[in-house]
């Protein structure tokens, strides 16, 4: 009893770090952690980004390289311990369906997530990713960003919009708290839902079943020293049975363990015969059966539709003409002899998890997630959407948090060497190109643009707004400030690259 509620303890404690580290992911980092430490353990985004992406990032494979040293010497503990969609899924479990009759399915053969990550692997081997997708760790923390996050200054400026005035009167300030609204944040929800409410089919059916990540971790653990042992005098009661959350006790032989199912959660201890199971160092008690249960055939079979949607999605996005909307963000760069360029849609695209982490930094919540402007492939990743925040002159966060080195470090003062995109004005729909007499003050956009990007100049008689390619970033603020509804008169689209 005292190592399950220790478990649980360091559950909601890990839990709570990862929901601290969100909040750090910011215009102004307000700590030396790193917001983006989960995702920088997590092995597979480290795997899944090196094979596309045909490069190492140091901070990321360290980390995820010492996860698969600890994993291999002790076992399959992060699912059970630290990882923070395992922990959701527990706490929903046990608010919302700890009262329900358990059936007893451990007999099931979780085989599907060896065959995700075999597809996910072969894909990647040719520079297409769609592990993002069921890799927990961006996957929750991309629902956090989208969905709960912006949830919780709504709620705290409803809270005290009541209690303004007297806020007011007590000489305090009553500024209301930024808040940010996310294209796409009620799939990210539904998804999220969705992971949680598989609980219904069996506990922890994600981790069972699904999880590529849980796929990985049991390879590399299964030959762990903790492991569970089972001495003499086994009524075969199977509470233990009943109780493990993974399935890795067969109902029909209790006393032995599936070592790469179990996840060190130490609720098959709890017996009615104390003494009798316990989880500890051992080299290989009876009963400990470390093979995984899967087919070769079907692993290789998924390895092939793998390789074919990857050789599919490569050549369809080498080919593709992109979306003038399409706009990536400053760190999206690669870097030839110090000097920053931008680096090529697939290239970009092979390193992004889309976790949403440089989402939730942007200080005008001008980085969204894309949808259909670059295909199904390119959905979540991020782009900035200039009608609704541009991109601030002195900001360089996307580039400080991303994990997999999708987006780049860079130093603000780089920005004007860093096209993103370029402005072009519509004459047709420009209060100053249209009516320039009645509308001679209106010039936002050029008073606005701190790279002289949007200059006004003396045309026909008229002052009248025009854009200096040689000047222009693409950074949005003439869009964001533009008047004219609902489209703007003057918008930015990408620039394409070749590299």
């Amino acid at each position: 009893m005292f190592w399950k509620w220790t478990r649980r303890v360091v559950q909601l404690l890990f839990l709570a770090l990862f929901v601290y580290l969100l909040t750090l992911a910011a215009y102004h980092p307000r700590a030396k952690w790193p917001p983006e430490l989960f995702l920088q353990l997590d092995p597979l985004c480290a795997l899944s980004a090196a094979l596309t992406g045909h490069a190492i990032h140091a901070g990321l494979y360290f980390m995820a390289l010492g996860l698969l040293i600890a994993t291999f010497v002790l076992g399959r503990f992060f699912c059970g311990w630290l990882c923070p969609l395992g922990t959701c899924i527990d706490v929903t479990d046990w608010v919302f369906l700890r009262r329900r009759k358990r059936r007893r399915e451990n007999a099931n053969r979780p085989r599907l997530k060896y065959y995700l990550l075999a597809a996910g692997l072969a894909a990647a081997l040719l520079g297409v990713q769609w592990v993002w997708m069921l890799d927990p760790i961006p996957l929750v923390t991309r629902s956090f960003v989208l969905a709960l996050y912006p949830l919780l200054p709504a709620g705290v400026n409803a809270a005290l919009l009541p209690l303004r005035s007297h806020v007011l009167a007590a000489g305090l300030s009553a500024n209301p708290w930024q808040e940010a609204q996310f294209q796409l944040s009620l799939v990210a929800a539904a998804v999220f839902i969705g992971v949680l409410s598989l609980s219904v089919l069996s506990r922890r059916y994600w981790c069972r079943t699904v999880c590529p990540l849980g796929a990985l971790l049991a390879f590399v653990g299964r030959y762990g020293l903790l492991k569970r042992r089972v001495r003499e005098g086994c009524v075969g009661c199977r509470l233990c049975v009943r109780d493990c959350k993974m399935g890795a006790i067969p109902a029909d032989e209790p006393q032995v363990t599936r070592l790469p199912e179990c996840i060190l959660c130490f609720n098959c201890i709890v017996c009615k015969q104390p003494g009798i199971a316990s989880i500890g160092l051992h080299w290989m008690p009876s009963g400990a059966r470390p093979a995984t249960d899967i087919e070769r055939r079907r692993a290789l079979q998924a390895a092939g539709w793998g390789l074919t949607y990857g050789l599919l999605g490569s050549v369809a996005l080498g080919r593709r003409e992109h979306h003038p909307k399409l706009i990536r963000t400053p760190g999206a760069i690669v870097r030839r002899g110090g000097q920053p360029e931008v680096m090529t849609e697939e290239q970009f695209r092979a390193t992004c998890v889309r976790c949403g982490e440089c989402m939730k930094a942007c200080p005008t919540n001008g980085i969204q997630p894309a949808f259909l402007e670059g295909g199904f492939d390119a959905i979540f990743t991020p782009v900035l959407v200039p009608r609704i925040g541009h991109c601030e002159q002195k900001c360089n966060a996307c580039g400080r948090v991303c994990p997999t080195g999708a987006l780049k470090p860079f130093n603000w003062e780089e920005k004007p060497g860093i096209k993103i995109g370029l402005a072009t004005v519509d004459r047709n729909k420009c209060l100053q190109w249209r009516a320039p007499g009645r509308y001679l003050l209106c010039g936002v956009c050029y008073e606005h643009c701190v790279y002289k990007g949007v200059v006004g100049e003396h045309l026909e008689g008229e002052l009248r707004p025009v854009v200096n390619p040689d000047k222009c970033t693409g950074c949005g603020q003439c869009e964001r400030v533009c008047p004219v509804q609902p489209e703007a008169a003057i918008t930015v689209s990408r620039v394409e690259t070749t590299q």
